[in-house]
């Protein structure tokens, strides 16, 4: 009766295809494709409809690509939480869904062999760890975990291990009473993917299980009781640090669950009455019709041609470049961290992905991404308008970090939005072009392979 009892239990466990805002999604857009066939139907029928059509001719493809993006996450960490990997919002979806197809294909171990390459790739786990160092609570542990990248990045796997361990243990008491490999921790966050049940959680009593015997066999999993307390000798290969950092880079993703007040929610979704379902219809309808307007704009649209050293300058003063123009936004940008002007490189920095970050803060962070390291020229190198309210603009920059010269070439991914931080067409309607932030990973500049002759 008791194993009959636990295989039940098991049955009704929770999959990430049943978080919150999941089923919320899932909802939305059933109810976009249902709403699309309504109006179908008002025309058949004469009744006719001035909304357009357009928006919901993809809603099915979407639909389909979005339960394709659930159903992987939950696939991944069937297949690979055993084995020490788990989904987390800011791991690749190309990246899981390529390792379920192989998986599922019974190349499991190949799959393997592509989340080791992806994670002993500077330039995945830089962008990965630039987010982690970023939470404040991490901060303390920022030249430990450099220290870590580089033993992981050369190959000293028996230096990296036990650094990596350590990282997780002490950023997890941060947030709990216990670290993260304690009996009694409670790794579970209402709403992630990361934080959920079959994620950290699983993952930590697999790596803290009890290791009472002394072996030098090789193992292929970072088991925390037996490497720090001495039993796991044969723990130093790019198999086990790599699990350990993958582990590490995703308690980012657990602890802005945890920041934004998810711990302790167990709320589940309750599909909205018909009365709520009508008024958020017909503010979308008013949405929809500005969509049609702007869309009319947009189809006009054509990207521009310039040739960065004759259309415009490499570089020099802002009045050289045309007004309203992405590429003078650009060199007002650098101007100002070349001066050190954080408070004015805050406000043409985009808000978009953080709505709620005042300028003052960010300027506080832009400081200290900047501490000890000096732009020291610039110029221009290509000017790509990629979308109606999008331009990329390439740029090499000259740092000097520490006294050392370094030449970093970036794209800068330029946004035309309205003061709501909503993009719009160039030439719709007046708006300003805003620098998406991509600088987080200064610190990693030398790491991910720029260098002066």
């Amino acid at each position: 009766m008791a194993k009959k009892k636990r295989k039940k239990k098991n049955n009704n466990r929770k999959k990430i295809k049943d978080n919150y805002s999941m089923q919320e999604m899932e909802a939305n857009m059933k109810g976009a494709k249902e709403l699309g066939d309504l109006f179908k139907v008002a025309e058949l029928l004469g009744l006719g409809t001035s909304v357009n059509q357009e928006v919901f001719q993809n809603a099915e493809t979407i639909h389909k690509q979005f339960k394709e993006l659930v159903n992987t996450v939950d696939k991944f960490n069937n297949f690979f939480a055993n084995k020490g990997w788990i989904a987390y919002e800011t791991l690749s979806f190309e990246l899981m869904k390529k390792c379920v197809k192989l998986a599922e294909s019974g190349k499991s171990n190949d799959a393997e062999k592509e989340l080791i390459s992806y994670f002993t790739d500077r330039e995945n786990v830089s962008f990965l760890a630039t987010r982690l160092k970023s939470i404040e609570e991490f901060k303390p542990r920022r030249e430990l975990l450099m220290n870590a990248l580089d033993d992981h990045f050369s190959g000293r796997y028996y230096a990296s291990v036990p650094l990596f361990l350590m990282l997780i243990d002490g950023f997890v008491n941060e947030f709990e009473r216990y670290g993260f490999f304690a009996e009694k921790v409670d790794l579970n966050v209402w709403d992630t993917i990361a934080a959920h049940e079959s994620g950290l959680g699983t993952v930590a009593k697999i790596f803290g299980k009890s290791r009472k015997k002394t072996t030098n066999e090789e193992i292929t999993l970072p088991y925390r009781n037996g490497i720090l307390h001495g039993r796991d000798l044969g723990y130093g290969n790019v198999q086990v640090s790599s699990k350990a950092l993958a582990t590490l880079l995703s308690l980012s993703d657990w602890a802005k669950g945890i920041k934004e007040g998810k711990k302790g929610i167990t709320k589940d979704y309750v599909s909205p009455t018909i009365e709520e379902s009508s008024e958020q219809i017909a503010s979308a309808l008013e949405l929809w019709q500005e969509s049609r307007k702007e869309r009319e704009f947009m189809d006009d649209w054509k990207p521009r041609e310039v040739a960065v050293g004759v259309d415009i300058p490499l570089n020099g003063d802002s009045s050289e470049y045309g007004e309203d123009t992405p590429e003078k936004a650009v060199i007002e940008y650098l101007g100002y961290i070349q001066t050190g002007n954080y408070g004015n490189l805050a406000k043409m920095t985009t808000k978009m992905f953080g709505k709620g970050l005042a300028d003052k803060k960010l300027a506080g962070k832009l400081r200290e991404l900047f501490v000890g390291k000096s732009l020291i020229n610039y110029e221009l190198v290509g000017v790509t308008d990629s979308a109606p309210a999008i331009s990329e603009i390439e740029a090499k920059l000259t740092f000097d970090i520490n006294g050392k010269e370094v030449e970093h070439t970036r794209v800068f991914r330029v946004i035309y939005e309205d003061e709501d931080s909503n993009t719009v067409a160039r030439g719709y309607k007046k708006a300003n072009w805003k620098v998406m932030f991509n600088y987080q990973d200064i610190e990693f500049i030398e790491f991910i392979g720029e260098r002066n002759s």
